[in-house]
């Protein structure tokens, strides 16, 4: 029978000095109520395993309220629990429903993190809108979430999981599911794209991280991309001098850069923080970084920004109306603001090819840092000749797949020293090729390309395909507010950020122009100043 393990001193931390540090602090502040942990193994020196207990030991020293126990697979707790993996972790078990089948490494550690705090306050953070939706619930719901730990998205997710089963604890369970270490779950629900939702063990599939408030109505109607509209009418609309939509470079360095000429401001984003570059395996090059990770990057980024402006995830903008005051109506309130900036980005363009949309999550991916780790050993093609789809070929290989390289055109459209690296690596590439058709029944098997000099063609065995072909400006959802675009749909402005439209400006990807994270920063930072100067004269 194992016992909770006492705060015996020891000197040798798993964690480092700066996750102590900021760990403490953060726990001092938000625990409330003792947390009880229990870590189910079949041996504690398995790598994951001891990664798990070295992990959960520390959170324990940094804080008592913090209890856990190690469980072998033969006790009766862990048969009771019905444990079958060779790693499981059940937090605050007497009560909740909320498990994580494998090590809580990399991005899924913060989803850990959160899950201790939710336990221990009680408080499952949903929005109202969210909870009115959730209590509509009244049948059981068995909710996983299948991540890996290279995953931006993955852990806003799980974070969507966990609060719903905090908020209903005797109706909702919850998985936290490692694929690496559940590969025979895994297969079982053909997962080859992450974040890979779950419902009611296959009731329902649903790909990709979503609104909190789609999640919910998702988990009570088990309908995809069904979303409950509850009134938000009664919830009282805050006012700020500017609303700032999306939380990449650009939105955050607006944030700072106008928080600082004094007006109060929010930044809003429906997905997660840090946009596409959150993404990027490496940045090269970013004033003071020669090579940084972009989510790395994104952090210190956002870490700055928090400083000076309030930010608000999950957050999606359904209307802006223009008036005196402009008011911006969200899937958790509204706002009324004297200004907006549009900092939306872009999304992935695709080939428009039959079965592209079927297969996506099947063998047809858009994120290589996501995804890639399902194709190790495996042939994969990457489709595109800019930075974008130099960098996913090179991660790719260096993970372990099989990767070459098809483009429409006889040279790369990416930086040289990018297409260097590629020819240093040995990467196939097929100059002057299109792919025509992508093939398969369940799963992708193979892709036909076109020579568009000599118009022949080839059929080609791969099980991945990567399609990294540039963005698509997220700006068809403003068109009812009749801006100035250009053909290919990017907002027109002045150079600095003003649109056709009086106190609405726009910065970033969405707008015309070089897509370089520098430049967004730039145009963020040039477009609050604006504002600023702009209101001003207003006043």
């Amino acid at each position: 029978m194992a016992a909770f393990f006492s705060s015996k001193k020891k000197d040798d931390w798993f964690l480092d000095a700066e996750q102590r540090e900021y760990l403490k602090k953060t726990f001092s502040q938000v625990l409330q109520d003792q947390v009880a942990i229990n870590i189910y193994t079949d041996d504690e020196k398995n790598p994951y395993s001891e990664f798990t207990i070295n992990f959960i030991r520390d959170l324990h020293r940094l804080d008592e309220k913090i209890q856990y126990a190690v469980i072998g697979l033969e006790d009766e707790r862990a048969i009771s629990a019905g444990i079958k993996g060779p790693l499981a972790i059940d937090i605050q078990p007497d009560k909740y429903g909320i498990r994580f089948l494998g090590a809580p490494a990399g991005e899924e550690g913060q989803a850990f993190i959160q899950a201790l705090i939710m336990v221990s306050t009680g408080n499952s953070f949903l929005s109202p809108v969210s909870k009115k939706i959730l209590n509509r619930l009244d049948e059981k719901r068995m909710v996983q979430v299948f991540v890996n730990p290279q995953c931006p998205y993955c852990p806003a997710q799980v974070g969507n999981a966990i609060k719903a089963a905090v908020e209903l604890p005797g109706l909702v369970r919850m998985e936290c599911v490692e694929i690496s270490q559940n590969m025979e779950l895994a297969d079982k629900y053909g997962v080859s794209t992450v974040p890979h939702t779950v419902y009611d063990e296959g009731r329902l599939f649903t790909l990709g991280l979503v609104p909190e408030e789609t999640f919910v109505s998702e988990l009570v109607t088990l309908t995809p991309g069904q979303t409950i509209f509850t009134s938000a009418e009664s919830i009282e609309k805050e006012s700020y001098d500017l609303v700032i939509v999306g939380a990449g470079p650009a939105g955050l360095t607006a944030g700072i850069y106008a928080a600082r000429s004094g007006l109060r401001t929010i930044v809003l984003e429906k997905s997660v923080v840090g946009g596409q570059v959150a993404l990027t395996p490496v940045v090269e090059n970013y004033p003071g970084f020669a090579s940084i990770p972009g989510k790395q990057l994104m952090e210190i980024i956002e870490a700055q920004a928090r400083e000076y402006v309030q930010t608000s995830s999950g957050e999606e903008v359904l209307e802006i109306r223009l008036g005196r005051e402009i008011e911006i109506s969200t899937n958790k309130g509204g706002y009324l603001c004297r200004a907006v900036v549009l900092a939306t980005g872009g999304t992935w363009k695709k080939l428009g090819l039959s079965g592209e949309n079927r297969f996506h999550g099947r063998g047809v991916s858009y994120c290589a840092q996501c995804d890639g780790y399902f194709y190790k050993q495996k042939p994969v093609m990457v489709v595109g000749g800019g930075n974008t789809a130099l960098t996913d070929a090179l991660y790719l290989k260096n993970i372990g797949a099989e990767v070459s390289i098809v483009h429409r055109r006889d040279e790369f459209r990416g930086e040289k020293h990018l297409s260097d690296q590629i020819q240093k690596e040995g990467i196939p590439v097929y100059w002057s090729h299109v792919v025509k058709e992508i093939l398969g029944e369940t799963n992708l098997r193979g892709v036909v390309l076109t020579d568009l000099k000599t118009g022949k063609e080839k059929t080609m065995d791969v099980s991945g395909l990567f399609v990294a072909i540039g963005i698509k400006p997220n700006s068809d959802f403003f068109d009812y507010l009749g801006l100035d675009k250009d053909e290919s749909g990017f907002i027109r402005t002045d150079r600095f950020g003003r649109t056709s439209i009086p106190r609405i400006y726009a910065a970033g990807d969405i707008t015309r122009g070089l897509k370089q994270i520098v430049i967004a920063v730039g145009q963020g930072a040039s477009a609050a100043m604006i504002v600023f100067e702009d209101l001003k004269k207003m006043s």
